[in-house]
């Protein structure tokens, strides 16, 4: 049988030579790029067209799935009534279901796959909060690798979710009605969700002037 374990791994500012053994470490061989500007001003060898050099010369598959797994959308119906991107909505998109089924396929095919994007901490990027949180309910597991080199199941930023958002936004139970651990974990990520999502609005009003 198919191992399903996803794992996510952000950049960040490593060594190029550091994020290649990380991948070694956990066995990984094909790298989906979810970024939706594949290029860092401040890392450049992450920059898609020197990473994809890289990792082929490291026997490891580069592919970039900035339509399906990509978090940066300007499109209104994808927005939610603030400007930013609404990842519930993302998730029913075509294009995110085709890179669920995309990912399952290799998968299938023996591939360990980790889904790479900018941030560290995988607690504050969509690659948690929009992405693994549909994998998990597909079936599959998702590991986070750290900057340290250690990995978390998900279901621990899971809990991570509840400590942050639990006391001030979640529903909590009453005496005349229980709230379950999965009704708050789905409120706590749609709140992480919208504290790290793309503002549309922002980036518009950020735009120079004749850009």
């Amino acid at each position: 049988m198919a191992d399903k374990t996803v794992f996510t791994i952000g950049h960040s500012t490593h060594e190029i030579e550091y994020f290649i053994d990380l991948l070694n470490k956990f066995d990984i061989n094909c790298v989906i790029d979810v970024r939706s500007s594949p290029y860092s001003r401040i890392a450049p060898q992450f920059n898609k067209p020197t990473l994809n050099s890289t990792l082929r010369e490291n026997n490891i598959i580069y592919m970039h799935f900035e339509k399906e797994f990509g978090a940066r959308h300007t499109k209104p119906s994808l927005l939610d009534e603030d400007g930013n991107v609404d990842f519930d909505k993302v998730r029913e998109t075509d294009e995110f279901k085709q890179g669920v089924q995309r990912l399952k396929n290799g998968l299938d095919r023996g591939y360990k796959i980790a889904l790479m994007c900018s941030e560290a901490n995988p607690f504050d990027c969509h690659r948690f909060s929009m992405i693994s949180y549909q994998l998990v309910r597909e079936g599959m597991y998702v590991n986070h690798i750290l900057q340290n080199g250690n990995s978390i199941d998900n279901s621990e930023l899971e809990d991570w979710l509840l400590k942050k958002y639990h006391r001030q936004l979640l529903p909590q139970s009453t005496f005349f009605e229980v709230v379950t651990r999965e009704t708050q974990i789905e409120d706590a990520y749609r709140l992480r969700g919208k504290d790290v999502a793309f503002s549309a609005l922002k980036a518009y009003q950020e735009e120079p002037a004749g850009s």
